[in-house]
């Protein structure tokens, strides 16, 4: 569980997913790990060799609490001054402006669709970093300027169901976890299926079925834990046969002594 407060651990994971999913076309963009302070030069220069486009997200390292949602986007090499690690630097993909949050209760998942961030062009601007907190952005009533696409664009596919269920199957078996969220998008130009973030504790808000699924998902463990009725009567069963068989012995064995 706690691989996922730390998005270097995640990341990691993440990053595998193309391997193990590639079947089903599903991948997380390219990122780079900053785990502290350098000059700008040495930071610009591990971008480069990371083979990172702009432009970039970054995201802190902690993934969980309040500033976890603290996030910017980095437009330029001369604007990686702005980045405060640690942190992870993502490659922001356009999506649309549309967030796919995926909740998963055990054998169950849930998708929500969510407001996001809107299109912006690929490659290096002199546009200054933006400064936002994705859970403002991504809240169904979101109402920011972040969110309005600039131009008109066909409506892109839902996830595909197929390909979500394998993906939470793969994430359930890597993290060993049932109860966690994970943050997805469609790729506008490509329509892949994209991971961009694991959350440990999602709020499940917008799932209608979120009780009676957790409740499902506890009684199915305690069913998993407690042993048939069968079970127990047979083993209640063969456990007071040598007992009697005891007592009868004793009995033998003090009639001998009396004579």
């Amino acid at each position: 569980m706690t691989q996922l407060l730390d998005r270097f651990a995640s990341y990691r994971i993440m990053s595998k997913l193309r391997n193990s999913l590639r079947d089903w076309h599903i991948c997380s963009p390219p990122y780079l790990e900053i785990h502290s302070s350098s000059d700008l030069s040495t930071l610009q220069q591990a971008v480069t060799t990371q083979d990172l486009s702009f432009p970039l997200i970054c995201k802190t390292r902690v993934a969980h609490g309040s500033l976890s949602h603290e996030m910017s986007l980095i437009f330029s090499a001369g604007s990686l001054a702005d980045v405060h690690p640690p942190c992870v630097l993502q490659r922001f993909v356009n999506h649309g402006a549309i967030l796919h949050k995926v909740f998963v209760v055990g054998d169950r998942h849930f998708c929500v669709e969510r407001p996001s961030l809107k299109n912006f062009p690929s490659g290096p601007s002199d546009r200054e970093t933006i400064f936002f907190n994705s859970h403002q952005v991504s809240k169904p009533e979101s109402n920011s300027d972040l969110t309005e696409l600039d131009e008109q664009m066909p409506s892109l596919p839902p996830p595909s169901t197929e390909a979500v269920a394998a993906l939470v199957r793969e994430l359930r078996l890597q993290l060993g976890m049932a109860l966690f969220g994970v943050d997805v998008i469609i790729n506008i130009n490509t329509h892949t299926l994209t991971v961009i973030d694991i959350n440990i504790f999602p709020s499940y808000e917008g799932v209608p079925q979120f009780f009676s699924s957790l409740l499902d998902h506890i009684q199915s463990v305690l069913d998993k834990q407690t042993p048939p009725e069968s079970t127990t009567k047979t083993t209640t069963s063969a456990t007071s046969s040598p007992s009697v068989s005891s007592e009868s012995d004793y009995s033998v064995s003090s009639s001998s002594l009396h004579k």
